[in-house]
């Protein structure tokens, strides 16, 4: 799934259902690829890209966002084994 980014107003309800909402402060909203919600981790600088209708997880490689679980979306941000 290829798409360009907009950046709107942030929109945090999909981290918020993510995660406890404590950990927005962690975050930058960086915007949207379609329904995709971008954000970006303020330390380790790795994304993490969340569906705004599904809840479902992303990355982006190749040029486009392939889905993963949500155990690889935050081992991803929080580099755990990388």
């Amino acid at each position: 799934m290829k798409c360009a980014i907009e950046v709107d107003r942030p929109d945090w309800r999909p981290h918020e259902n993510a995660m406890p909402s404590e950990f927005c402060e962690e975050f930058m909203f960086m915007g949207k690829a379609d329904d995709i919600v971008l954000y970006k981790h303020r330390l380790t600088r790795r994304y993490l890209n969340i569906d705004a209708v599904t809840g479902k997880f992303y990355r982006y490689a190749n040029d486009e966002y392939v889905e993963i679980d949500r155990r690889q979306a935050f081992d991803s941000v929080y580099a755990v084994d990388q």
